[in-house]
């Protein structure tokens, strides 16, 4: 590995040489000899890897050296991989091939499968709970119109799915700090349910 090309790589992306920069990442990830090398690599810098505005990084160094050491981490119910899959899960929608390769996978699931490993770890909790809200949020954006799941109106049984996740809220968030969100959306979830019972 030539740690040089990633240097100059760094540097080029710095100034806005945009075809520089592609082509000393390209040296560089061919300048690996093994997945060892490449593994070594990888937890050393993932760290401080430069994200953009859509918290993703470099789609090469994403594609060819971080994913597949995650992607076998996770397979292999490493938490740190599955962790780290989770915080560059922006990467992993943006390629419809390697997302489907990993099952579609969500970021709330990969935080899940997280907690579940490590129940105590708060980074976890704080990133699933955040996750989570993301999601009622999104589910409650049409109201008065509805609950949406997907891209539709929640049925009956997704109405119970919501609830298991409100709940999932109130015992996660030990700061409270969702404690007003969650007072406003339970009575709409609960006006919602009760339109569906009526029709």
């Amino acid at each position: 590995m030539k740690i040089e090309h990633y240097q100059q790589f760094t540097e080029f992306e710095a100034r806005g040489l945009k075809k520089q920069a592609t082509a000393a990442i390209r040296a560089f990830i061919d300048s690996f000899d093994d997945s060892e090398e490449i593994e070594a690599w990888v937890w050393k810098y993932l760290p401080g890897l430069k994200r953009n505005r859509n918290s993703r990084i470099r789609h090469e160094i994403f594609h060819e050296l971080v994913y597949p050491v995650l992607k076998a981490g996770y397979e292999r119910d490493d938490f740190d991989c599955t962790l780290w899959l989770g915080k560059l899960s922006q990467n992993l929608y943006q390629s419809r091939r390697l997302h489907e390769e990993s099952g579609w996978i969500s970021a709330q699931e990969l935080y899940e499968k997280c907690h579940e490993i490590d129940p105590e770890n708060s980074e976890v909790r704080l990133l699933l709970l955040g996750s989570i809200i993301s999601w009622l949020e999104y589910t409650e954006h049409e109201w008065p119109a509805g609950i949406l799941y997907d891209n539709n109106g929640a049925t009956l049984e997704q109405c119970d799915e919501i609830s298991a996740e409100v709940e999932k809220v109130l015992r996660l968030d030990q700061e409270q700090k969702y404690t007003a969100f969650i007072s406003q959306y339970t009575p709409k979830l609960k006006q919602y349910r009760t339109k569906l019972v009526n029709r």
